[in-house]
């Protein structure tokens, strides 16, 4: 059976171009193109991994989602992988090592991801989950 996956972005294009890996690589892809959207997924769904963008709605949603992600008991262990375009936008960066028990995530990497790192990333979270 495939492994589930939300893949949470505001960018039609990015969406899209990303399902589209997910899916070569034999992973049955959801998506919400608003934390608003994805909380209802969530709250209906079990994924086994979730990707999210940091900036939509507001410049933190992302970190709203993998808080709310964190706190329910459902769904706390599922892994979370952040994309972003945050430090090409604004300058800031995280660094995973020192960031990632306030983050909330599991891995953090900058958009745009080549599919193959993508593929890697989320094959490593979903071995390590299991």
């Amino acid at each position: 059976m495939a492994k589930r996956i939300l893949l949470i972005d505001d960018d039609p294009d990015f969406i899209e171009i990303n399902k589209t890996i997910l899916q070569s690589g034999g992973y049955e892809t959801d998506t919400a193109s608003s934390s608003a959207e994805a909380m209802t997924k969530i709250g209906a769904n079990d994924y086994d991994l979730v990707i999210i963008d940091l900036m939509m709605e507001e410049l933190d949603s992302g970190f709203t989602l993998a808080y709310g992600i964190r706190d329910s008991a459902r769904t706390r262990d599922w892994p979370i992988l952040m994309l972003t375009s945050v430090q090409e936008k604004t300058g800031f960066s995280f660094d995973l090592a020192t960031d990632q028990s306030w983050m909330k995530v599991d891995d953090f990497a900058a958009k745009p991801l080549r599919a193959a790192e993508l593929l890697q990333r989320v094959e490593r979270l979903l071995n390590r989950s299991n």
